[in-house]
């Protein structure tokens, strides 16, 4: 087995043939390549704990931070609450247990006391971003104070939804205001005070249509929201639901908490993943699924996690493409007009204007992307920012 990976006086090893291709890595094909079989794996040095080994000497009851983070929240909570200190260590750290235990109870409260503190952040789900987010503004525990939360139920299951409205009726019997923006029914049920919007989107909309709390909403003829809570209009189920013959099938899935499963997917429907926040779902199809499927077609992604096998009729797959909650710009300049390349045609429609060939314009000459394109003075941002040293900086239009 030495001599596969080490090779030997007669044939180069495994070793060397991957020495060879990361030399040749500013070639694509050799970084596709290696994609495929590059992964991560465990530190023999920190054993995946991150730290030096000195830190790891330090201990509380007989435990270090590393060994900490792997426990889930639920179980960090239990062993802060046995921890024995002596009386001297207790004034040292009573402000800080007092902290620590404030913010592992508002992690339980928005229902992530399944997480162990050493998750990393690129493999949560949408939902549990969003309520770490709201962990780390409902923590502070402050009063007299204005709560924005923009869309909160964004990706939560009902049964999430439920307890962040525990929340945040906690934060308002502190005394603090709380301003949601939403669409959740459950959310607009519970609130005290409605503002609805509309009475339509974009330049139809931009009116108060309808406030008070939740039965005034419902009696008011002129708002549509209304007219949807109280059942007076509805979205109707479709009588008759699209049958499947083919299907994709991944095999021991055991990716984070995921138990060994198997899962049949069908093909040439619309299919719905569903399940409480954090039940696995994002685990199953952004980190299982589309890689493998990427994998198999031959394009270079992450690697996918652990499962055993994925079967079916994957030949029936032209392409796969991921759309996820990131967002869409790569630059400051970016618009959903550049983002699915329509502007592109809009540039070679102008590009073909009789005066535009008398002075020689090309498509780049209409790009706010491009030096002779965009604006000189603002670099095609539309907007000049002004330093003010100590202040905020200030931006004006161009």
């Amino acid at each position: 087995l030495g001599d596969l990976w080490q090779g030997n006086q007669y044939v180069n090893g495994i070793d060397d043939f991957f020495k060879e291709v990361e030399q040749n890595l500013y070639k694509v094909q050799y970084r596709v390549l290696l994609s495929r079989y590059r992964g991560r794996t465990l530190c023999t040095e920190c054993h995946g704990f991150r730290l030096r080994k000195e830190a790891l000497y330090v201990k509380v009851g007989g435990v270090h931070i590393g060994q900490l983070c792997e426990m889930p929240v639920k179980d960090l909570q239990t062993w802060f609450k046995d921890l024995s200190l002596s009386k001297y260590d207790e004034q040292v750290a009573k402000r800080i247990l007092l902290e620590i235990n404030h913010r592992i109870k508002t992690l339980i409260d928005v229902g992530l006391g399944y997480l162990t503190l050493n998750r990393l952040a690129n493999s949560l789900s949408g939902g549990e971003s969003q309520r770490i987010q709201l962990t780390r503004s409902l923590g502070s525990n402050l009063t007299n104070s204005l709560y924005i939360l923009d869309e909160p139920s964004i990706g939560l299951h009902s049964r999430d939804t439920e307890r962040l409205i525990i929340v945040l009726k906690e934060l308002r019997d502190l005394g603090n205001t709380v301003v949601v923006v939403e669409h959740d029914e459950l959310m607009m049920r519970e609130a005290d005070h409605i503002i609805d919007m509309g009475p339509l989107a974009s330049h139809l909309g931009g009116e108060v249509v309808a406030a008070g709390n939740y039965d005034e909403i419902i009696a008011d003829k002129n708002s549509l929201t209304g007219k949807y809570l109280s059942g007076k209009m509805s979205i109707e189920v479709p009588k008759e639901l699209r049958k499947w013959k083919r299907s994709v099938t991944i095999e021991g899935a055991r990716q984070n908490n995921l138990k060994n499963i198997t899962v049949q997917i069908p093909l040439g429907v619309l299919c719905a993943v569903s399940g409480v926040s954090g039940s696995g779902k994002t685990t199953l199809i952004k980190q299982i699924l589309y890689p493998a499927l990427q994998k198999i077609k031959g394009e270079g992604t992450d690697k996918p996690g652990l499962f055993r096998g994925l079967k079916g009729d994957i030949d029936f797959i032209n392409q796969v493409e991921m759309v996820d909650q990131n967002p869409i710009g790569k630059s400051s300049r970016s618009n959903p007009v550049t983002y699915i390349k329509a502007y592109d045609e809009i540039r070679d429609l102008f590009a073909h204007q009789p005066l535009s060939k008398m002075r020689g314009f090309m498509p780049k000459h209409f790009s706010f992307n491009v030096d002779g394109g965009r604006c000189d003075a603002c670099k095609g941002e539309g907007e000049q920012i002004v330093e003010m040293q100590f202040l905020a900086d200030v931006h004006l239009q161009c």
